[in-house]
């Protein structure tokens, strides 16, 4: 957030501006639960918890309540001359900051924009920003797609199935720059890249939205330790995933919001109870919890969305269309289950003709019997007594159709066959059915590795302009779907035999095809020259260039010989 640094000579009319300022920001609008379609919805935080805080109005009183919780907020500070700096504030600095009328209220210029609730829909006469979730409904959107992830099986599956078929086996970077493939492979060891996508394949389709951080000052970890000299540094460049979650404001300039200016990380860490370490091992200890304010500049985010339109800072989940939906799925699963057992239960209607002490002498012989009388039991009584076993009238179980229509709506809402999502209705599906290319699915899939290709993309340009190298790369996913190997193949060298495509070229997409990442063509050529061979690409006889008749006339039979020969055989 914008910080105006604190000068002596501040003028009448700076401190007035200031002191309505402060007015602005400390105005609280409350939040109107009414206005939520769901019973769960999104509440104002228990102070008294600095767990559950969300916005600054709430962690500075749950600041101000507990004694016993630290702050370490960075914060970008801008002076009377336009010169911006970082500064480091603890609790008590921040809090005087903002006692001091210092702006916190998220924009660069020093104005208020504080509105909170709504939904997303364009009100009359409504700007950009109405399209825009609001926070609280972009936190309860989270809430609910991280509960379907790992809750809902429909919510697991398309999380998976979209994973697995655009990164399926993993993805490869190449480049015919040795230096940048060998500086590329030290950062991605360095980093784990690999597992990093994977993650960010997950939280790209559960957000909506991934943040990339790339780690200042050659920073290794995440640090918001005030010492610098203490800050782990390394060579070879960080980049973090970050929980989009914790990132409650993206400031950019009113006017357009691709030109951002920072990203506002706003969140308490997690609980820790064993906090003492081996001093003797240089490893201090720490504290149980930490409320992080820092914010961060963004050229050091990679920020990717899906799911919105132009005018939007943020990305919606791949579940936003459907999560009614599947809720109502589960519950009508539940609901079925629950009539089932209430179908298979039964009863004993017991009639006896007599006093109050027949009945009370029955029913302590049937108690001495237990719950369910054992196999071979006797049961022994007058005609007095008549005993009927009943079955449930109730309700009767029958062919669900809420579960087929819930899970066709999510099928649509996801882009999915219904037949991808492993229920009762997928049976009878045969390799026929498998993906195809004209397939809206196989589209999706495709459209998702674009998005993973732009981040991978990315990184390899912040890390070549790093290493001050110029090279380009090329990022190699599976196949989303399986075409006839042969026929490629022959095409292949058709294309070579008429000239259109290099060797070097021919052989690189033989290799991909035949799923060999490592393929090298120089050094695949030169075994096969030591080994006696060739490395011309044969090709078929039957689709190859046909060949043209010898002109050499010795082997050529003349008149006289042609009839000579016909006398022989007459």
């Amino acid at each position: 957030m914008d910080e105006q640094l604190k000068e002596s000579d501040v003028t009448e009319n700076q401190t007035k501006q200031k002191v309505s300022r402060a007015r602005v920001l400390q105005s609280r609008i409350k939040f109107d639960e009414k206005t939520y379609e769901y019973d769960d919805s999104f509440v104002p935080a228990d102070t008294a918890n600095p767990m559950e805080v969300h916005t600054t109005f709430e962690m500075l009183e749950s600041l101000q309540r507990d004694k016993n919780i630290t702050l370490d907020a960075k914060v970008i500070g801008v002076n009377s001359h336009g010169e911006q700096s970082m500064r480091t504030l603890n609790k008590e600095e921040f809090i005087t900051a903002f006692r001091e009328n210092e702006s916190f209220d998220g924009s660069i210029d020093g104005s208020s924009s504080n509105i909170v609730g709504g939904s997303d829909f364009i009100p009359l006469l409504g700007g950009p920003f109405y399209k825009n979730l609001y926070y609280y409904d972009n936190i309860r959107m989270h809430s609910q797609a991280f509960y379907a992830w790992n809750h809902d099986p429909i919510g697991k599956a398309i999380v998976n199935i979209t994973k697995n078929f655009t990164l399926g086996k993993g993805f490869k970077v190449v480049s015919k720059n040795k230096k940048a493939m060998a500086m590329w492979e030290a950062f991605a060891k360095a980093n784990n890249i690999e597992e990093q996508i994977d993650y960010l394949s997950d939280e790209l389709a559960i957000y909506g939205e991934v943040m990339l951080w790339w780690l200042p000052g050659k920073e290794t970890f995440i640090t918001y330790d005030l010492k610098k000299s203490e800050i782990p540094t390394g060579i070879i460049p960080r980049v973090r995933l970050i929980d989009v979650s914790c990132i409650t404001e993206i400031v950019t300039y009113p006017e357009d919001i691709t030109h951002k200016l920072f990203y506002v990380w706003l969140a308490p860490t997690q609980m820790q109870m064993y906090t003492q370490a081996d001093q003797l091992k240089g490893i201090p200890p720490q504290p149980s919890m930490k409320y992080i304010y820092r914010q961060i500049p963004a050229d050091q985010i990679d920020h990717v969305k899906i799911n919105c339109v132009s005018n939007e800072k943020r990305g919606r989940s791949d579940f936003y269309p459907v999560l009614g939906y599947m809720k109502r799925l589960r519950d009508s699963v539940e609901y079925s289950m629950i009539a089932q057992q209430k179908q298979s239960a039964w009863a004993i209607d017991t009639t006896i003709i007599g006093d109050q002490t027949d009945i009370d002498n029955y029913v302590q012989s049937q108690n001495a019997l237990g719950a369910k009388a054992p196999a071979g039991s006797e049961f022994v009584h007058s005609d007095q007594v008549k005993r009927e076993f009943l079955s449930n009238q109730a309700g009767h179980s029958g062919q669900h159709e809420s579960f087929e229509w819930n899970l066709s709506m999510i099928a649509a809402g996801v882009q999915m066959p219904v037949s991808y999502l492993g229920t009762h209705l997928s049976g009878g599906q045969t390799i026929g059915s498998s993906v195809i290319a004209t397939e809206p699915v196989v589209k999706k899939f495709e459209m998702r590795q674009q998005v993973l290709r732009k981040s991978i993309i990315q990184m390899w340009g912040r890390v070549m302009k790093w290493a001050n190298i110029q090279a380009d790369c090329e990022i190699i996913f599976p196949e989303i779907y399986t075409q006839d190997r042969s026929s490629k193949l022959k095409d292949l060298g058709i294309a070579g035999a008429q000239g259109w495509l290099s060797k070097r070229r021919i052989a690189e997409m033989a290799a991909k095809e035949f799923g060999i990442i490592d393929y090298d063509y120089d050094s695949e050529s030169q075994e096969i020259t030591q080994a006696g061979g060739t490395d011309e690409i044969e090709v078929n006889p039957l689709t190859g260039a046909p060949k043209v008749a010898s002109t050499d006339s010795s082997n050529r039979l003349n008149a006289q010989d042609k009839k000579d020969i016909k006398n022989e055989r007459s």
